[in-house]
């Protein structure tokens, strides 16, 4: 056993929200990469840029718009303070995004879209662990039902996304 192991995960720690939240931010994160890390590079070709920006429109909207809801049912438990930087987080994410689709459609875009892509994945990759983080303080079971069928999506998102 090395010193970097983590404690052993109990039954109910397992099927906590924020290892919930956690297992499919993984799997999200992993996805978003594979598909925006080709744009990051200063010489990427049109159709890296191409592919990239087809993936944020098409496959990246569905767990965005999950992450988002889960981020705004999880509100009533949180700080106003805290609150309001997931959501403004949410709203940095969608902007990009938006950006990225403008400039990576053009020619001659590469620099552009290399450093785009790049403060991209750091900003989502910075707001699912803030989400994390904030989880680890609201039971699971005091969700309400959207919250609770959120959870569920965000459970068989996990299972069907290897």
């Amino acid at each position: 056993m090395t010193a970097h192991q983590l404690e052993p995960i109990t039954p109910a720690e397992d099927q906590s929200l924020a290892r919930v939240l956690r297992a499919a931010h993984e799997i999200w994160i992993r996805e978003t990469t594979l598909f925006l890390s080709p744009a990051t590079k200063e010489d990427a070709g049109f159709w890296e840029r191409w592919t990239a920006v087809r993936y944020l429109a098409d496959q990246f909207q569905g767990p965005f718009h999950r992450a988002r809801a889960m981020a705004d049912e999880m509100r009533p438990f949180l700080p106003t303070e805290t609150g309001d930087r997931l959501s403004g987080e949410g709203e940095r994410i969608a902007q990009l995004g938006q950006a990225l689709d403008k400039v990576g459609r053009r020619r001659g875009t590469a620099r552009t879209v290399a450093v785009a892509s790049r403060e991209f994945l750091q900003t989502l990759r910075q707001w699912c662990s803030d989400i994390e983080l904030a989880a680890q303080q609201i039971p699971r079971e005091e969700l309400p039902e959207e919250g609770a069928r959120l959870v569920t999506e965000l459970e068989t998102y996990g299972r069907t996304h290897p």
